[in-house]
């Protein structure tokens, strides 16, 4: 039996955690579509700007990059910027997830699969002042999964819409549900620009 008198008692209730941590929730606070046309030094501009301040500097926020097909040019700029914590996915069909040394293969039913799980559970919000917030949603309305005719899943757009703010949520909610600790130190504005 113990006894409420024993300061050691107190210690021992203070060090008592709780059997199960709540659910994090996830929030879409910067959505921004880059006009067409911009080009790819141009875009990595934009983004090192954006890391650059705050909060993204203060928090050495990560960068989850499309590295699929010329997506890998564009992955090639951001490495030249000497950026820290950026991370290429490339996008592949199946169903794992894969490390490798240039960053990850990751199926595009594990990055949906995280988006959808986390919106129908109410742990993704969008804030709905963003201006491309409708944009978002009606992309998620908008993409479908259909079938090959050996029966595998290929997900993307209906036809003639857009899927580009669905995949760049998706990579970051990656990012974010992954569970690899991570030892980077850093991101520091001293990046400098291709070119």
């Amino acid at each position: 039996m113990t006894d409420p008198n024993d300061p050691r008692e107190g210690n021992r209730r203070a060090m008592h955690l709780p059997s199960k941590l709540p659910a994090p929730v996830y929030r879409i606070r910067h959505l921004e579509r880059l006009p067409l046309g911009m080009t790819y030094p141009a875009q990595v501009a934009h983004v090192v700007g954006l890391l650059c301040r705050d909060p993204l500097a203060r928090f050495e926020a990560s960068t989850y990059i499309d590295g699929t097909g010329v997506g890998r040019a564009v992955v090639d700029l951001f490495k030249q910027t000497r950026m820290k914590r950026m991370h290429a996915v490339t996008i592949t069909a199946g169903t794992s997830i894969t490390r490798t040394m240039d960053g990850w293969h990751c199926s595009k039913l594990e990055l949906i699969s995280r988006i959808q799980a986390l919106l129908h559970s109410g742990a993704l919000l969008i804030e709905p002042e963003l201006a491309d917030a409708a944009t978002l949603a009606r992309e998620l309305q908008d993409f479908r999964v259909s079938f090959s005719t050996a029966g595998n899943p290929i997900f993307g757009a209906r036809s003639g819409a857009h899927d580009d703010l669905v995949l760049a949520a998706a990579l970051a909610i990656f990012g974010a549900t992954r569970s690899e600790m991570i030892t980077e130190i850093g991101l520091g504005c001293g990046m400098r620009l291709p070119g």
